[in-house]
This record gives structure tokens, sequence and C-alpha cells, in this order.
């Protein structure tokens, strides 16, 4: 459950680390100042965190996840090491924090499923006030604008024929899923297969894609 007031978006997406690296490139073009936080397993403290200018530095400096802090420029905690390509301004305090992790192929008794991984933002609107809840909407959609341009759809079909749309895949996992028809899943039990794309003509590009992406502020989304 979200906590009361809360704003989240959640998006799931499968990635091979190419596609990771085009996906941090993108938001890195739409957020100039921008940096991430590598992540580390174990307790706070135990590992040195830096804030990275590219995702890809900071998930092979960490691990399965890296942060983003917003808006952008923001400052970075005092106990993190700032790369010297990043240049975050001391007047602005981070109010989101966006999560990108990172997806796993996995096995199990049907052989190896590629488990989503997700972006995924949160903020809490009464704390920011109108104006700051203003620019991380708008830089938000910006990271979710990157995301779309450097993947494309993934619509995935359950064992009963129903389609699910709202997720994206990476190019390369793309192609590897569909050269060896490994199934996917979101997480669970339930295993996914890879549908085709609906025609050009029946696409559409909206900030709040249907079922695995959306806004919301009534405790309903799923969070990190």
């Amino acid at each position: 459950m979200a906590s009361p007031g809360s704003r989240t978006k959640t998006t799931d997406v499968w990635s091979l680390p190419e596609d990771e690296q085009r996906i941090g490139q993108r938001i890195s073009e739409a957020l100039p100042r921008s940096g991430w936080l590598c992540s580390h397993p174990g307790p706070k403290g135990l590992h040195q965190v830096h804030l990275h200018r590219q995702l890809g530095e900071a998930l092979g400096c960490g691990g399965r996840q890296a942060f983003l802090l917003l808006p952008d420029g923001a400052q970075a905690p005092e106990d993190v090491l700032v790369d010297d390509a990043v240049a975050p301004r001391s007047d602005i305090r981070h109010s989101a924090v966006v999560q990108f992790l990172r997806s796993r192929r996995l096995q199990d008794g049907e052989g190896e499923v590629f488990e989503a991984g997700r972006l995924a933002v949160r903020w809490f609107e009464q704390e920011v006030g109108p104006k700051r809840h203003q620019l991380l909407t708008e830089e938000s959609s910006l990271v979710w604008k990157a995301l779309r341009a450097a993947t494309r759809p993934a619509i995935v079909e359950n064992a009963q024929g129903r389609r699910i749309s709202g997720m994206r895949i990476g190019l390369a996992a793309h192609d590897l899923v569909t050269g060896s028809g490994m199934l996917l899943t979101r997480g669970g039990i339930q295993r996914l297969h890879l549908g085709a794309e609906p025609p050009a003509d029946q696409k559409r590009d909206r900030l709040e894609p249907r079922s695995a992406a959306r806004w919301t502020g009534d405790g309903r989304s799923r969070q990190w």
C-alpha cells in the first residue's frame, strides 16, 4: 500500500546491460545535471555510496539497483562521494527518488525465465509544496519519455491468452526473448509470453500506460 499523499509511478522493464546503457544515456540527455546513486547490499554504512553520472556506472559499482535524485541537479547526501562528471547544486535538496531495478535471468522448473526490473518514482505531495510538486511531475515525465525512447512496448500474454500492456522491453532484451522463446515473469509464479506489437496506428504514446504504469495518489500502486 502507498502512504497517504504519496505520488508514485512504476513501469516494469525487461532489459539487458546494453539496454541499461541506452536508457541511462537518454535520461542523462533529458536531465543533464542528474546523477545516479549506487546501491550496495548490507546495512547502511557498510559500503561507500557514490553519485555517478551514468546509470550503467552506478549499477556496475553497486548491484541490482540505482537511484536518481530529483529535481535535476539535487544535492547528494553528505556521506556520498560525488563523481567529477556530476555537477549537483548545493542549493537544491532532493525531494523525490527514481529507482531503476535491473532485470534478472532465473532458473526454475520450466527452464530459464526473464524477470522484469522496473523504473519507479515516489514523492510526497504534501511535503514538497505545489511548485516543487509541479517540477517533479515535469521532470518525471521527461524520465519516462526517455525510457520510451530507449525501449519498445512489451505486450505480454498469460497462459489463458490474456494480453497485458503498459510495460517496456529493451532492444537487446527483445532480441533475446524473441530469438530464444524465453518466458517472462513480473515476479511470482505467473509465466508470460511476449506478444506481437499492435500496428503503428493503434499505438498510444501516453504518460500513463494501461495496467503496468500509472500515477496514483490513492494508495493503490506498487511500491519498492
